[in-house]
């Protein structure tokens, strides 16, 4: 067993932010990164290659990271000039953080 990387907590609270990956995706990474499997011994479970497992850790931890830990994601009905308004904030705040990130 490896050291993890994350505790179960800690990959819970990233679940809201993987709804676009696959269930074997989450969970074969799961494996990994909480559980503590090498990503070969993943792979061996899953037939799968240990490339493969490799990708999918990595896109589970692009998802996490994709955005600061505390936003929350917004998903309402609104008039279209008033959606435009709020798709330029959040395109200014993805800019933002980026940018202080980057210094």
């Amino acid at each position: 067993m490896q050291k993890v990387p994350m505790t179960a907590a800690e990959f819970e609270s990233i679940q809201p932010r993987l709804g676009r990956l696959t269930v074997d995706t989450v969970q074969i990474a799961r494996r990994v990164l909480v559980d503590g499997k090498s990503q070969a011994e993943a792979a061996e479970e899953n037939g799968l290659s240990r490339q493969r497992v490799s990708q999918m850790v990595q896109r589970v931890m692009a998802a996490a990271s994709e955005f600061p830990p505390d936003w929350e994601r917004v998903d309402e009905w609104m008039p279209p000039d008033l959606a435009k308004h709020v798709r330029a904030l959040a395109a200014e705040a993805r800019t933002t953080t980026q940018e202080k990130n980057h210094a």
